[in-house]
């Protein structure tokens, strides 16, 4: 029994909490409109200089490069539309959250996640304001950050990281077309090459951190 709950993904179980519990706080307060206005990211707000307004929020005088748009880059990662979307990220995480915690460790595997989210984010925010012009969109959802979560599992072995990667692409195209249900794909190509990235080079650090432990026991054994 002790060992089962030793081998629980203590960090997975409390993002799908802490996030499901924020977005039924926002539907049961009728608040989840002004969470998102509030706390979702809007690029132009950190990459537009001459941006003053957002399209979801005129009232908004937040320059860009604030302290303001930098905390919604994390806020927002914790902030769903409806119950689709949340339920879309909570069950893609649970699918492989386990997996990659227990490959990289808990620590490692929170650090990845949020790092991963931020990439998403800032990745797909360039893009929108500079590229596509949609910079004056609020961007919310954990996908980056679940990206990067299935960029561990991608770096450390699991097939199925690819899989749902092509399944993003599926979605993307359909939602682009559709308008039902858009997805901010560049978000999580941004989150997931960062979390391949930032798991190889962990592993690559962890190697050779025991690779001098040996030699320096080794060398201890001879002395």
């Amino acid at each position: 029994m002790e060992a089962r709950l030793a081998n629980l993904p203590v960090a997975t179980i409390s993002i799908v909490i802490i996030n499901a519990g924020i977005f039924v706080a926002g539907i049961l307060s009728n608040s989840q409109d002004r969470i998102i206005s509030e706390y979702g990211f809007v690029p132009d707000q950190l990459f537009r200089s001459n941006t003053e307004h957002s399209v979801l929020n005129p009232q908004s005088s937040l320059a860009p490069g604030t302290a303001g748009a930098l905390e919604k880059i994390f806020s927002s990662m914790f902030i769903h539309a409806n119950i689709i979307h949340i339920a879309f990220n909570l069950i893609a995480l649970v699918y492989l959250g386990g997996y990659a915690e227990r490959s990289v460790g808990s620590l490692r595997y929170i650090l990845i996640y949020f790092v991963s989210g931020v990439a998403g984010t800032l990745f797909y925010g360039a893009l929108a304001s500079y590229v596509t012009g949609t910079g004056g969109g609020v961007l919310i959802g954990a996908s980056g950050a679940i990206a990067g979560v299935f960029g561990i599992a991608a770096a450390t072995g699991n097939r199925n990281a690819y899989y749902w990667l092509i399944m993003q692409i599926v979605f993307a195209v359909i939602g682009s077309f559709s308008r039902i249900a858009p997805i901010a794909f560049t978000a999580h190509v941004g989150g997931f090459i960062a979390g391949v990235l930032l798991t190889k080079l962990m592993i690559e650090l962890e190697r050779k951190r025991r690779a001098s432990s040996a030699e320096d026991a080794w060398r201890n054994e001879w002395r």
